[in-house]
């Protein structure tokens, strides 16, 4: 891997049209999962597993913040149709499930 080469993390379109860069999974986006919903972060995929929208809104929203400092979790749940609800849980799922913890 080159030292010098940003990660990206996965791109996701939502219900507005755009395109949104989630981060790529590092100690800090850790970190702020485990803050925001206090628990250890192999418990995060069961949480959204129930398929809650609290959850996967919350989820959404921390996510997105770090490109977008300004968004209030009501927007990032303004972002997902009930018609995308399951596309984004996937998503959001497959990237917490592969993290080798």
């Amino acid at each position: 891997m080159d030292i010098l080469t940003t990660p990206k993390g996965k791109k996701i379109t939502l219900a507005d049209g755009n395109e949104y860069q989630l981060p790529p999974m590092s100690i800090t986006v850790l970190a702020d999962l485990e803050e925001a919903f206090d628990c250890d972060i192999e418990e995060l995929p069961k949480k959204l597993s129930h398929k809650t929208s609290t959850s996967l809104r919350k989820i959404l929203w921390i996510l997105l913040k770090y490109d977008h400092p300004d968004m209030t979790l009501q927007q990032a749940g303004q972002l997902v149709e009930l018609k995308q609800i399951a596309e984004v849980s996937t998503e959001i799922l497959a990237a917490l499930t592969s993290l080798q913890i």
